[in-house]
Order: structure tokens, then sequence, then C-alpha cells
């Protein structure tokens, strides 16, 4: 009897944790906070690192009515999607969503070659190469080049007398991978700086990223 009153003690002193809060229930606890004048629980809804960089006395003054108002407006239709991204151990990227209350994978992992994004572009042609999968490094290729360029003519020159020069390409390529990409002459054109005026530029046709040019 002594050993159940004190467990029921303890429960009663060390409630079990709350669980955290999802994305959709910090938006409303946000927006109502907002709405009530509780800036202390706004405050503390923002991130740690957001509120290092900012300062909590200007983060009060910034918020008149009318931005408090503007701020409840947008959040009232805000709909949250939750993404996450797994680093595959050749540095691939592998997009999750979840949906119907579980996490589910954005695009099927045993697709060595993706090209749905610039990035998975250069990352699948690189992969390629590598593997001398001259088949597959074809796709990356423009159409408007397909007439003047063979799977033949992709291993010579990949093999040929440049393989050194053209491999270092690549690698100079793969450092580059984290960095942001620059917006091209359209919508359907992007380059990613490589540094002494290097770049890759890529194209899109339809789904899928092509690569230009490696310069």
């Amino acid at each position: 009897m002594r050993l159940l009153v004190a467990v029921a003690l303890l429960a009663a002193c060390h409630p079990p944790p709350r669980e955290a809060a999802g994305p959709a229930e910090v938006l409303a606890a946000y927006q109502a906070a907002l709405k009530a004048g509780r800036l202390d629980d706004a405050w503390a809804l923002l991130s740690s690192k957001w509120r290092a960089a900012h300062d909590r006395a200007t983060f009060e003054r910034t918020l008149s009515p009318d931005d408090k108002r503007a701020a409840e407006t947008r959040l009232r239709g805000a709909k949250v999607q939750l993404e996450a991204e797994a680093e595959t151990a050749d540095g691939d990227r592998l997009p999750l969503v979840f949906e119907e209350g579980a996490w589910k994978l954005a695009r099927d992992p045993l697709d060595f070659y993706p090209q749905a994004t610039p990035k998975e572009a250069l990352r699948s042609f690189i992969r390629a190469v590598e593997l001398q999968r001259f088949d597959v490094a074809l796709r990356f290729v423009p159409t408007r080049y397909r007439q003047q360029i063979t799977v033949d003519k992709l291993r010579e020159r990949w093999e040929g007398e440049r393989r050194t020069e053209l491999l270092a390409s690549l690698e100079l390529v793969r450092q580059h991978l984290a960095e942001p990409l620059e917006p091209g002459a359209s919508d359907d054109e992007v380059r990613l700086p490589l540094g002494e005026k290097k770049q890759a530029k890529l194209v899109r046709e339809g789904a899928a990223w092509k690569i230009e040019t490696l310069e």
C-alpha cells in the first residue's frame, strides 16, 4: 500500500511530459497570441536562432495594430505541408513528405539518376559519368544537341585524352553543389557559379533538367 501511495505522489509531482505541438498548432497559437496581445507568448513561439538575431524591443515596436491584423489574416489561411530530406551516403538528397498521418518517400530511392531539379541533374550526371553509364549520361544532353552527340561520342569524350581535366570539372561542380543557384535568361534556365568565371548551365525540358554547359 505504501508503495502504491508513493507512486501516486510521484506521478502527481512529476506529470508525464506533454506531447510537442505540431506545426498547425504552433501557427494557431501564434495567431491567438497576436490577437490577444500576448507578445511574450508570441515571442516564445519563434525559434531561438531567429530570436538571437533579432531585438525583442524592435519586435514589439514593429507590431502595430495593422501589422497584427495582417499577420492574423495571413496565418488564418495558412496550410502546413511537412517535408524532410535525407542525405544518402553518396551525397544525394532523398525528399520525404508527410501524408495521411505518415512520412512517405517523395520519389523512388531506386531511381539513381533523378533530374527533377537542377541539383538532382548535376548529381545524377556526375554519378553516371563516374560509373561509366554513358547511356544514362545521354539523358542529360539537351534535345537540340542530340543529333550530334551519341553514347559512343560521350564515352570518347569522357574517357579520352581530356579525361583528367573533365573529371576535375565534375569535382569542381561537386564542391559547389551546396551553393545557391542563380537564375538564367528565362525561368527554364539556371546556372551554378563555379568560381574563376566558370559555371554549370542547366535548362529545363518538360519536367527534366538537362546540362547545357560545364565551362
